[in-house]
C-alpha cells in the first residue's frame, strides 16, 4: 500500500475542499505535505490547522503574515508564484493536485511534471493552453499526468488498455447549465445571478459562468484532446441534464460504453489520487432502484456559440486555445463585473480568437506571451463597449 503525499495548489477552492475530505476518508493512503490558497485566508488556517503541512502558500505577503501570527506551529510560509512553485516541488510532497483556477496554474504544473511528480490536473486551462509542454514536459522528467474532471476520469476509465484503432469517437457530456430550455433572445439578455443558477453543480463563479456558456464544456473537449492525444474529429458532445453518465465511448463495431456515477467531484479526485486502486470512499455507490430518467440531446451551436469557438481553436491548434482561454477569462470578469452583458462573452472571445494569430507552441514564454496578448485585446474590446 502506498502512502502518497499530497501537494494541494488551490486547497481553498471547492476542489480543494472536496480533496481535503477524500484524504480524510483515506488516512492510511493520503497525507497533505503542503497547501496553497489565494486570500481566503481564514479556511487556509483552519486547513494548515487539521492537516498541518510542511510548507504554506498565500497569495500575498500579508496573508502569510497573518497566518503566521495566528498558527499554533511553524510550517514554512510562501506566497506569490514562486509560493506556488515551492509548495508544487516541495521535497515531501509526490503527488501534485492542481487546482488553481486559470493560467496561474500553469508555470507550478509544468513544473512538477518535470520534477517527476504525478499531477492530478483539476486546472483544465494547464492543458488547454499548453497542451504540448505538459506532455514534453512530463516525459522529460518521468511525471504522470492524470485527469480530475469528471468527464476525463470517466474517459481515462474507458479508454484504458483500448487499442487506438478500436475507437471510433468519444463523448463527454454537459448538463446544458441554466439555459438549456431558453431561447436565444432569452439567454443574449441573461442577467449574472441567473447564469450563476446551476442547475446540478455548485462551483466557484468563474466555472459557473463557463458552463451557462458550454465555453467549460469547450475547454474540457480541448482538455480530452491533449490528454488522450485524440483529433478533433473523433471527439464530441452531448447533452445530458442529469448529469450522471459522464462520457462514453463509440467503438469501430458500433457498441458504446458508458461511464456512470454520482454527480460529486470527489469521485474523479479520488480515482486519480488513488489509481490503479479503487477503494471505498466518501461517496455512496449508485443507486440503480431509485427511480430516474436519462435523456441525451445535441447542444445547439446557435445558441451557445462558445462550443463551437473551442472546436475552432482545437483544430487551429498552437498559441489558439491559450488566446480563447484568455479572453474569455476577462469577458466573464467583465460580466461578473456587470461591465457586460451575457451575450457579449462569446462576443469578446470571437473577436480575440479573429484578431490574434495562433502561432506553433515552443515554449511555456510563448504562451504566457500569447495568454497577456489576448488578455489585452479583451480588456481592450470590453472598454469599448458603450
Amino acid at each position: 500500500m502506498t502512502l502518497r503525499r499530497l501537494a494541494l495548489l488551490g486547497s481553498t477552492g471547492s476542489i480543494g475542499t472536496s480533496t481535503l475530505d477524500v484524504v480524510r476518508a483515506h488516512p492510511d493512503r493520503l497525507s497533505v505535505a503542503t497547501l496553497a490558497g489565494g486570500r481566503n485566508r481564514e479556511l487556509l488556517l483552519a486547513q494548515a490547522e487539521a492537516f498541518r503541512p510542511r510548507c504554506i502558500s498565500v497569495g500575498l505577503k500579508d496573508d502569510a503574515d497573518w497566518l503566521r501570527s495566528r498558527l499554533s506551529y511553524t510550517p514554512e510560509l510562501n506566497w506569490g508564484p514562486e509560493g506556488l512553485l515551492a509548495c508544487a516541488l516541495h521535497p515531501d510532497a509526490d503527488t501534485v493536485v492542481a487546482a488553481i483556477v486559470g493560467s496561474a496554474g500553469l508555470a507550478s504544473t509544468e513544473a512538477a511534471l518535470r520534477a517527476g511528480r504525478r499531477v492530478c490536473v483539476a486546472n483544465k486551462e494547464s492543458l488547454v493552453v499548453g497542451g504540448a509542454l505538459m506532455h514534453a514536459a512530463a516525459l522529460a522528467g518521468g511525471g504522470e499526468l492524470l485527469p480530475v474532471d469528471s468527464e476525463h476520469a470517466a474517459l481515462h476509465q474507458l479508454l484504458e488498455g483500448r487499442e487506438p484503432a478500436s475507437i471510433r469517437e468519444v463523448r463527454i457530456t454537459a448538463s446544458g447549465g441554466p439555459f438549456r430550455d431558453w431561447p436565444l433572445a432569452r439567454i443574449q439578455a441573461a442577467t449574472v445571478e441567473e447564469a450563476l443558477n446551476h442547475p446540478t453543480w455548485k462551483m466557484g463563479p468563474k466555472i459557473t459562468i463557463d458552463s451557462a456558456t458550454l465555453m467549460n464544456k469547450g475547454l474540457e473537449v480541448i482538455e480530452a484532446a491533449v490528454l488522450f492525444d485524440l483529433p478533433v474529429e473523433q471527439i464530441a458532445v452531448t447533452v445530458h441534464p442529469q448529469s450522471q453518465v459522464h462520457a462514453m465511448v463509440g467503438f469501430r463495431d458500433g457498441t458504446y460504453q458508458l461511464q456512470v456515477c454520482a454527480n460529486d467531484m470527489k469521485l474523479p479526485i479520488q480515482y486519480a489520487l488513488l489509481y490503479p486502486e479503487a477503494q471505498p470512499g466518501p461517496v455512496p455507490p449508485y443507486a440503480w432502484d431509485a427511480a430516474r430518467a436519462w435523456t441525451f440531446e445535441p447542444p445547439d451551436l446557435a445558441r451557445f456559440p462558445c462550443l463551437a469557438l473551442a472546436f475552432q481553436a482545437l483544430r487551429e491548434g498552437g498559441t489558439a486555445p491559450a488566446i480563447l482561454n484568455a479572453a474569455n477569462e476577462v469577458a466573464v470578469a467583465a460580466f461578473l463585473s456587470r461591465r457586460i452583458g451575457f451575450w457579449e462573452i462569446q462576443a469578446c472571445d470571437r473577436a480575440a480568437l479573429e484578431a490574434l494569430p495562433a502561432s506553433p507552441l515552443t515554449s511555456l514564454a510563448q504562451v504566457l506571451d500569447a495568454d497577456a496578448a489576448a488578455r489585452r485585446h479583451a480588456e481592450g474590446w470590453v472598454a469599448s463597449r458603450p
